[in-house]
């Protein structure tokens, strides 16, 4: 059994809680939206006023972490319950979520709850299995398998209940049917037929993810608002006329769509005892014609997507129950996508899981005391390599992990070797933005953090997600 692989003590039957003690839950999560990007966070471009007022109905999140820096390994890390150096999926690519890996939905669907994931799949990178999302525990999938093909907002098929399902009006690339659009839609439908049992519901938006695209209605209102305009010719990613203006409606259909979900629930008369979360995989991106400082979407924070600069992976989290969290709350808890595996299990009565890396944070949604992180650790094998842990204002990074090895390669082909891998240190207390370097000035702390660095990842089953050498 699945479970079994898992946990040694989980048990099996989950007793059932009245409903009143399980809250629907609503997680919905963005793909490359940076920690900027809403207005509640300091956006100045454009407004979000539904996930604003959503902030001001819960608790706004300043220090939350996405999984890692790009889609797969982040989706895996919020889905099982461990860093970016334990879970499974470590880099995007043709890859999903094993048997034993046991998801939050399993936990969930165990603990009587109708589970469904609307949107880009979280269980699986660049493949095709129809049956994966129901393997990881989903009752209910509609969205796409491919990361690839999510990159373009009018995809000609999508699958649904393990079959696929053609999208008439579309090629791939263009078309007439906005796939976010069905996703609000298939949501609000799996909320109205949910709502008499608790629910999770997963919905995975693909924005603002390049491609640009949006509506025409949607882009119209931005037009000539932002000048000097910037166009993109398209080479992976379709041509965009317009790169800000649609950048902002992206952003701001979503925002739009968020607001319907939030009047649904109210709607059926559900919001009081439902648990909303909304976040972003990873910080802003570099793709499409899109650059993070066209409007300053990963804020003051160094760095963007495939960072682990703070700009990479410190995201926007939200976070509203009407029944438990008092309205207008702000933390600066730091918190990450682990974390989420353990507060289910909280939910649930349950024990956490042994090889979580993630602390349980109900207690902070309730107005208890909150325990805290040793640390927080994530790494990255593209570019070089990269490492990053955090612990308290400490934030100790290494680039070019194996920058050694290939050192040496380059050498012998007579080119010019590359730098050597070196430790930064930041104190995020004093410089969010990650200016200044303390290793030199505090070598006894890089020691410290160098320490824990060195044994919190586990050595990946799959060769390509381990560094070339010791850290």
């Amino acid at each position: 059994m699945r479970l079994s692989c898992y946990f040694s003590a989980l048990t099996l039957l989950i007793l059932p809680l009245a409903h009143a003690e399980k809250p629907n839950i609503v997680y919905i999560i963005a793909d490359d939206l940076g920690y900027g990007d809403l207005s509640c966070y300091g956006q100045k471009g454009f407004k979000t006023p539904h996930l604003d007022q959503l902030a001001k109905d819960g608790i706004r999140f300043t220090s939350h972490y996405s999984g890692s820096t790009v889609c797969a390994p982040s989706r895996s890390c919020l889905m099982t319950g461990q860093d970016s150096g334990n879970t499974y999926i470590r880099g995007n690519g043709e890859y999903q979520l094993r048997p034993e890996d046991v998801t939050i939905a399993e936990l969930l669907k165990k603990g009587g709850y109708k589970t469904g994931m609307v949107g880009k799949s979280c269980v699986t990178g660049n493949t095709f299995d129809a049956q994966a999302p129901h393997e990881s525990g989903f009752d209910y999938f509609w969205g796409t398998l491919s990361h690839k093909t999510a990159h373009y907002h009018y995809p000609k098929k999508v699958y649904s209940q393990g079959k696929e399902v053609l999208i008439e009006g579309n090629d791939g690339k263009y078309g007439s049917v906005y796939i976010q659009d069905e996703y609000t839609k298939r949501s609000l439908e799996f909320i109205e037929k949910s709502k008499d049992e608790p629910f999770f519901l997963l919905l995975s938006y693909s924005v603002p993810h390049a491609s640009l695209q949006a509506p025409k209605e949607a882009v119209e209102p931005f037009i000539g608002k932002f000048t000097p305009e910037k166009k993109y010719k398209g080479v992976h990613y379709v041509a965009c006329e317009h790169v800000k203006a649609t950048h902002a409606a992206m952003v701001t259909r979503m925002d739009k769509q968020v607001g319907e979900v939030v009047a649904k629930l109210k709607e059926l008369g559900i919001e009081e005892d439902t648990l909303i979360c909304f976040t972003s995989d990873n910080g802003s991106h570099v793709e499409g014609g899109y650059h993070y400082k066209l409007f300053n979407s990963n804020g003051e924070l160094r760095g963007g997507k495939r960072d682990l600069y703070e700009g990479g992976i410190r995201v926007p989290f939200i976070v509203k129950w009407p029944k438990v969290i008092t309205a207008g709350r702000e933390t600066d808890h730091a918190s990450a996508f682990w974390d989420v595996m353990p507060t289910v299990c909280d939910l649930l009565g349950e024990s956490t899981p042994e090889r979580t890396q993630g602390v349980s944070f109900l207690p902070l949604l309730k107005g208890e005391e909150q325990a805290k992180h040793e640390y927080l650790y994530w790494e990255f094998q593209d570019k070089g390599g990269k490492v990053a842990l955090r612990k308290g204002d400490w934030k100790i990074v290494r680039v070019n992990v194996n920058s050694r090895e290939r050192q040496t390669k380059q050498k012998t082909k007579g080119r010019r070797p590359q730098e050597i891998s070196k430790y930064e240190l930041y104190n995020l207390a004093e410089d969010i933005r990650e200016k200044h370097d303390l290793a030199q000035k505090y070598p006894e702390k890089v020691a410290e953090l160098f320490k824990l660095l060195s044994s919190a990842r586990t050595e990946s089953p799959k060769e390509e997600w381990n560094f070339k050498g010791k850290l």
